[in-house]
């Protein structure tokens, strides 16, 4: 099976998921770099939603991968520090993507004979021709309960409304975002002292990579499941609007 990946750049998350990805699957064939959050265009929303104190620690933490992330050119380290280094890191191909519907894009699959999509935090919609493309489908891991928190930000969402447990999920992708018929789902436990940082590791990283590991085993085996996702319990989350701050801050909730 060919695998190709759709993500966006990233130095804290995306980058652990990968290098377990590219270590149990080698038939991954390329990855492709949508325009994401790390744009500098984006500061001002962040600062903004996290506070002087939680922004500046994230810099700071942002600043402290990028240097590990130049570190990794020349020296093997325990894992990766953004997505490009940890497809240099594992020999598979890395490409940025503007669109991921452009022709040019769906050609090129096609040319690599590509079996099977997975997203991870890629912010663009498919189109019906891509998401037709791979014969096993297209597939996201989605940090969150879905259909509940459908959208951004899943697990400031959850910290924010006081959930007591949250979870992964991998779907089938259909043209909406975090839509689609479930395939697997995983649930774990909010801890007291979680940040939005910590129950990212803990949820999407720590579990995740794992469930999108075996969901990637089920649709090579012919096993996958599609669960209809019931739109009674949909819910979409967009950006944090001042009341989910408040509300989020109330709780005593930090982001890092």
């Amino acid at each position: 099976m060919r695998i190709q990946v759709l993500t966006q750049e990233d130095a804290f998350y995306i980058p652990r998921i990968l290098d377990l990805l590219f270590e149990r699957r080698p038939d991954v064939v390329g990855v492709a770099i949508v325009p994401g959050e790390l744009q500098p265009g984006h500061v001002q929303r962040y600062l903004r939603m996290m506070g002087v104190r939680d922004f500046s620690l994230q810099l700071v933490n942002l600043f402290r991968h990028r240097a590990m992330d130049l570190l990794g050119r020349v020296l093997r380290l325990p894992h990766s520090y953004s997505v490009a280094g940890a497809a240099r890191r594992a020999g598979v191909p890395c490409t940025s993507v503007p669109r991921v519907n452009a022709p040019e894009f769906l050609a090129r699959l096609r040319e690599q004979g590509v079996d099977l999509l997975v997203s991870v935090a890629c912010p663009q919609k498919l189109s019906p021709a891509l998401l037709a493309l791979p014969a096993h489908g297209c597939i996201n891991l989605h940090g969150a309960l879905l259909p509940r928190y459908q959208g951004v930000l899943p697990s400031f969402w959850v910290l924010a409304m006081g959930e007591r447990e949250t979870g992964v999920t991998v779907h089938w992708m259909d043209e909406e975002l975090d839509h689609g018929d479930i395939l697997l789902q995983r649930t774990l436990p909010i801890e007291p002292d979680d940040t939005v940082h910590s129950l990212v590791m803990r949820s999407k990283v720590g579990v995740g990579r794992n469930l999108l590991l075996e969901a990637i085993e089920l649709i090579e085996r012919g096993a996958a499941p599609r669960l209809p996702m019931d739109p009674a319990q949909a819910s979409y989350r967009s950006y944090p609007d001042a009341a989910a701050l408040r509300e989020f801050r109330a709780r005593k909730r930090l982001f890092i």
